[in-house]
């Protein structure tokens, strides 16, 4: 877990300083045919990538990042072996990274692509600076956790890419 944490503090710097370099965007590019693909073994899913956008591959973690890497999503399976568990223990993971939490909406618990699917939006701070966040977890293989943020008034930018993202999430059978 102590590397996860790391991952995402990255994740989190590099949004706030406004990306990575040029060199680190170009390793992180995930190739296919014609559409960007990229796995998590582990969880059991696979996903497009939007046009522009990277997945960097870290052992069990995957950082996604939008073309302008103002819009971070990290993909990680956690410690609890169950999709119920992982939603009990959210908030232990989310407070890890994230300082004065707060959401806002309440939760929704539906499925994904034939996956149990349980959401959660909101706000917070990571070293002083305000962010939006959302949080996922789908009910694959193992639990996968989708931790995706941004600056607030840059969510609404990747909005379409991001639902594509999203939407494309399937299980690996």
């Amino acid at each position: 877990m102590k590397k996860l944490a790391i991952t995402i503090c990255i994740a989190l710097v590099s949004l706030l300083l406004g990306g990575v370099s040029a060199n680190a965007r170009k390793e992180s590019r995930v190739a296919s045919q014609d559409v960007e693909k990229f796995t998590h073994k582990e969880a059991g899913v696979q996903s497009e990538l939007p046009k522009g956008w990277k997945a960097k591959p870290d052992a069990d973690v995957i950082t996604v990042s939008s073309a302008d890497d103002s819009l971070q999503v990290v993909f990680w399976v956690p410690d609890e072996g169950t999709f119920d568990a992982a939603v009990k223990d959210l908030d232990k993971e989310l407070d890890k990274t994230i300082k004065n939490i707060k959401t806002t909406d309440k939760p929704t618990q539906d499925t994904h692509n034939g996956m149990s699917h349980y959401s959660q939006n909101g706000t917070g701070e990571v070293n002083g600076a305000t962010i939006a966040w959302s949080v996922d977890v789908l009910g694959a293989k193992k639990p996968l956790i989708i931790l995706t943020f941004a600056a607030p008034d840059l969510i609404e930018k990747h909005s379409d890419e991001y639902l594509k993202l999203v939407g494309s999430i399937k299980k690996i059978e």
